[in-house]
């Protein structure tokens, strides 16, 4: 074989090898997780499987949990959030955060059989009873104020070891980290934790011992007066009422020491669809609760 056929040869064979590579990738690619379909659920599909597949895992894990949004496989969240909360933070979403309003009539994609359906497997799949110990459990939200000082003795005996500066978890007094975060979000996440994660829920933080309502509500306001004050383009955008509440909602900026506004009471009328996320979610009296 002379020199050129030889060139000939490695040169078919790398186009080969190209070709069968850009093929393979091309068959093995898929979407990021969180990307919409190209085409919308229908709406006559009601299977719970299927709508969270489609709109929910993206954020919230495939199996309601390990996602980067709120855990909703988790049986004391669902306790602790009542089932109308869920329905509405499902209308309506969660404005100024990223989780968006999913009904059809606030522009989102979803009928109202279709939130039912997602209400109802949320809660048939993952709620369970929880052992409260004889104890009432907290409220999901909370219009105390709550002491700053107490908070921070607090979270020197109950948090420090894990969240302290160089601790194995990271600071959770980090001004970048609490400038994205709201108190809503830290209220839900001392209550439930990150079972997913390995981060203990409010009955085991207090020495092994359960937080009080107050316990929690002090350290909320201690975190809290640790969030770096909020530029006039975070404050425009930062707290804003909607059907859910007026509060600094969970995955936006957060607005200082804890006040009503902050973790929001919820009812009212519909807004235009905007972007949500794990935001604050208003009181109420039904025992289960659903995506946070």
């Amino acid at each position: 074989m002379s020199l050129i056929e030889a060139l000939r040869v490695i040169r078919t064979r790398r186009y080969r090898i190209f070709a069968s590579l850009c093929a393979l990738l091309t068959l093995s690619a898929c979407d990021p997780p969180g990307k919409p379909p190209l085409e919308p659920v229908s709406q006559d599909v009601t299977s719970f499987e299927v709508l969270y597949s489609e709109n929910c895992a993206g954020c919230h894990g495939v199996d309601g949990k390990n996602g980067p949004g709120r855990i909703l496989n988790d049986p004391l969240y669902l306790a602790v959030l009542p089932r109308e909360t869920l329905k509405q933070i499902l209308i309506y979403g969660r404005p100024g955060t990223a989780m968006p309003a999913w009904a059809k009539d606030q522009g989102g994609p979803l009928t109202p059989k279709q939130i039912d359906a997602l209400v109802n497997g949320i809660e048939t799949n993952w709620a369970k009873p929880v052992d409260f110990h004889g104890a009432k459990p907290p409220a999901y939200a909370s219009n105390q104020q709550g002491e700053a000082d107490v908070g921070r003795k607090l979270f020197l005996r109950n948090c420090f070891m894990c969240h302290g500066p160089g601790a194995r978890v990271g600071p959770v007094t980090d001004p970048s980290y609490l400038s994205l975060a709201s108190n809503q979000l830290i209220r839900s996440t001392i209550i439930s934790g990150r079972p997913d994660l390995g981060m203990p829920d409010y009955l085991h933080l207090k020495a092994g011992k359960a937080l009080s309502d107050d316990d929690i509500t002090n350290l909320v306001a201690f975190l809290s007066s640790k969030r770096p004050s909020i530029s006039a383009l975070g404050a425009q955008a930062g707290q804003q009422a909607g059907p859910t509440g007026t509060h600094a909602d969970e995955n936006g900026p957060g607005q200082g020491p804890m006040t009503k506004g902050n973790e929001g009471s919820g009812n009212g009328p519909g807004s235009p669809r905007q972007e949500r996320g794990e935001g604050n979610k208003s009181t109420g009296s039904s025992s289960q609760r659903g995506v946070k």
